[in-house]
């Protein structure tokens, strides 16, 4: 087998590392985090050796194959390749807050801007407050089991995030050759208060109704604009980010398109605004739908968990609310999951309900099938926007 590009990023993570050779010991790694490691297998002097070559896509096939060959030029003349080690710049001349000033930059030009403000606040007030004169390379796996755990004492929802965001740092510092392993990795199995546990969370109908009726009430806790966008996302099975960042020039008339920088994605993505819909779009006020105090921004996505996590406290320190209103812990993205599901419980077909939630083709179809199904959106959405206004007209159960 001789390696390509499209092979490489071809092959899957699985639960075990596993690894696939060319030729020669020419052998490309690949961890259960997704890392894919260039590596030279060979014996010399009796010994089984193995030399990294570099990690994909940072270093590309042609160089890993220079390497390779280089390696075992030396190799054929009895010489470790590893001996002396490669001149490299070492973890240790790299400290958390450099790497976290890089991480950030480099998401200024890959990532939406909702989660590029989300990612910096979270790394700069638990992070960097925590070990921002630490050096990369020192970072241990129980140091971040320990940072989690703090976080994770205050608030499940914040070391949720502090894990998401720490975890994604460290992988691209692994990219970078900074680290020779993420700490992050696997952590959420040490610590069982955040282990994602609401993957597969679909709300009930009686959950819906109740989710619905509280956070339409005029006089339910959390401000207007964060409820709003959450019953918002249920209607149009939208991302929550996506949602949050919604902006006046997206939206003509009845079609709101989500240009592909704010996409997760990065494909335009046009969402059929129903009459449901709508009436939740609040006055603008702004260039946004859904705007922060200031109007300076939009809310952001921390903001549509906050109404489902902050219990405001009376004058005798006790809660005058539940978190998730009173229902099992649930979360934004769990409202996008129910509408797919609900969706798919009308008779939505497959394909209709992955263009409605602008998930991408894969393979082929993703190549030859640019069909954007706007008739079918629309067609598929008034029907659930139909089903959820009969259902949260009826009073839930006690």
């Amino acid at each position: 087998m001789k390696f390509t590009d499209r092979y490489i990023q071809s092959l899957k993570p699985r639960e075990k590392e596993y690894c696939i050779r060319e030729s020669h010991g020419f052998t490309i790694r690949v961890l259960p985090t997704g890392c894919k490691t260039f590596q030279y297998i060979y014996t010399l002097a009796g010994k089984r050796r193995r030399f990294n070559l570099g990690h994909y896509p940072a270093t590309t096939l042609s160089e890993a194959r220079e390497k390779f060959r280089a390696a075992a030029n030396q190799v054929s003349k009895g010489v470790d390749p590893q001996s002396p080690p490669p001149v490299v710049v070492e973890p240790e001349q790299h400290t958390v807050k450099d790497l976290v000033k890089d991480y950030l930059e480099h998401l200024e030009k890959s990532a939406a801007k909702t989660y590029l403000k989300t990612a910096s606040l979270t790394l700069k007030n638990d992070v960097l407050k925590n070990w921002e004169d630490r050096q990369v390379g020192s970072i241990r796996r129980r140091d971040a089991i320990l940072l989690v755990e703090d976080v994770a004492s205050r608030a499940k929802a914040q070391a949720l995030g502090v894990l998401k965001h720490a975890r994604a740092m460290f992988t691209y510092a692994l990219h970078r050759e900074l680290v020779d392993f993420n700490p992050f990795a696997g952590v959420s199995a040490a610590i069982p208060d955040v282990t994602p546990n609401s993957r597969e969370r679909v709300l009930s109908d009686n959950e819906i109704k109740i989710i619905w009726n509280t956070l339409s009430d005029k006089d339910s806790a959390g401000s207007l604009i964060a409820r709003n966008a959450l019953l918002l996302i249920l209607v149009t099975a939208q991302r929550p980010g996506e949602v949050a960042g919604m902006a006046k020039s997206e939206v003509d008339k009845e079609w709101w398109t989500i240009p592909k920088e704010r996409a997760k994605n990065k494909e335009e993505h046009r969402v059929y605004l129903t009459p449901l819909a709508q009436r939740l779009l609040p006055k603008l006020i702004c260039p946004w739908y859904f705007p922060s105090p200031d109007l300076e921004s939009p809310i952001g996505r921390p903001a549509l968990s906050h109404v489902l996590t902050k219990q405001p406290k009376d004058k005798e320190g006790k809660s005058t609310r539940q978190q998730y209103l009173g229902l099992p812990r649930w979360t934004p993205h769990d409202l996008r999951r129910t509408a797919a599901t609900k969706l798919s419980e009308l008779g939505c077909p497959d394909e209709i309900i992955d263009a409605i939630l602008n998930h991408v083709k894969k393979g082929v179809i993703g190549v030859y099938n640019r069909n954007k199904y706007d008739k079918e959106k629309k067609k598929w959405l008034l029907k659930w926007a139909k089903h959820l206004e009969t259902l949260v007209s009826n009073p839930a159960d006690k």
